[in-house]
């Protein structure tokens, strides 16, 4: 069986491979769909699709039990994103969030959306806004593989301009 789990991965932190590892301890395969894939260099959404693939890969390494999609936002009805995931994403056959629009927008579909252990107190905005704040202590939240391709990339640079501009 496989199971899906959404989010932004902006970035890639701890919280979310505790799941993700959970998940694979329950299911033969996991579907990484990863959301809002049509946003990108914002203060939201500072990394692109690409670089969060990147970092599932220099994380995971080539896992063949974890199977990747990216998502648009639908622009539109709120209805309509349930069908983007069956549309954009491998067939799966529960689908893992705690986050209640996720739950209702499949739900609505017919998707059975169950929720997943915490795993810590992780955050992808508090990652961003420590990057952004020149606060080291972003590294320890993220996979070491992680801090280090946003290193590479010049991700701590871009997340500064964006974020310290809109005052975060």
């Amino acid at each position: 069986m496989r199971a899906l789990f959404i989010g932004r991965f902006q970035p890639l932190h701890w919280g979310h491979v505790k799941v993700i590892e959970w998940l694979l301890t329950h299911y033969d395969e996991v579907v990484i769909a990863i959301g809002s894939a049509d946003k990108a260099l914002t203060p939201e959404n500072p990394f692109t699709p690409g670089e969060r693939l990147e970092m599932f890969r220099r994380h995971f390494g080539a896992n063949c039990r974890l199977l990747f999609c990216t998502v648009p936002d639908t622009n539109g009805p709120t209805s309509h994103w349930g069908a983007y995931m069956r549309h954009w994403c491998p067939q799966y056959h529960v689908a893992y969030s705690n986050n209640p629009w996720v739950a209702v927008a499949l739900s609505f579909w017919g998707v059975e959306v169950r929720s997943h252990p915490h795993f810590g107190e992780y955050s992808a905005t508090l990652v961003r806004r420590l990057i952004a704040a020149g606060d080291d202590k972003w590294r320890g939240m993220v996979p070491p593989a992680v801090a280090e391709y946003i290193d590479e990339i010049g991700g701590v640079e871009r997340i500064k301009k964006l974020l310290v501009e809109r005052n975060f």
